[in-house]
Formats: C-alpha cells, structure tokens, sequence
C-alpha cells in the first residue's frame, strides 16, 4: 500500500482482515465502524440476520449516493476481522446502528496531513 495510512494500530487491532479490505480502510475507499450492540436497531437486525450477534464491526463506502444505497455491500465481520456476513444496502440501513472505532488510532501523519488538506486540495 502507497501513501499514509490512516490507522497505525489497524492490522493490531483487526488481525485477520483481509488485505484489501485493510486496504482500502486506510486508503479511505471504505470505512469502518463500530457496531452498537445496545441500540434497538442492532438487536431487531439481528433477529432477521442471527449470524450478526458475532460482528463487530461494518465496512462499507461512504462515498455511494443515498439514492445509489440499494446496490452496496456491508461487509459485518468480528472483532479479529473474520467475514461474517454481507448484506445489501436493499436488505437494511445503518443509520443508527453505528458508533465510532475509539480502539483504532489515526496516525500522526495522517492527522498532520489532514491539517493541510482542504476540500481534497494539499497546502504544503
């Protein structure tokens, strides 16, 4: 992977994520978060979807349209980083079923680049 990371404790942290998918959470193609078991959301999910008691977390694109929605895939894996299911963005929503990653640490370069960047231009 070229460029700076954004996680300098991702591959700690998530140990068995698959490399593209690791990938592109640094790259910022896709994004991650944390699921929250305690909202009412999460739990009702999960009587349709049984296997998503054993996710941790979400993976998915911030960058489709909510009118595109429909068409992507969540991947949901556990806390090591193991798949634990897909699902589309036509069988649920995550709004409201997600919470920040407090374990997974922005590095400082990336924060100092961040600092530069406005609306995807670079000062240097």
């Amino acid at each position: 992977m070229r460029g700076i990371e954004k996680y300098d404790n991702l591959k700690e942290v998530i140990p068995n994520l698959m490399p593209v998918l690791r990938d592109a959470i640094q790259s910022e193609f896709l994004e991650i978060k944390k699921i929250d078991k305690e909202c009412e959301k999460y739990i009702a999910t999960c009587e349709q979807f049984p296997e998503l008691k054993k996710a941790e977390y979400v993976i998915f694109s911030h960058h489709i349209k909510k009118n595109e929605h429909k068409y992507e895939i969540f991947v949901f894996i556990d806390g090591e980083g193991n798949t634990v299911r897909h699902i589309t963005g036509a069988d649920m929503e995550l709004y409201g079923l997600l919470g920040s990653c407090s374990n997974l640490h922005v590095s400082e370069e990336y924060i100092e680049k961040e600092r530069h960047c406005i609306d995807n231009e670079c000062r240097h």
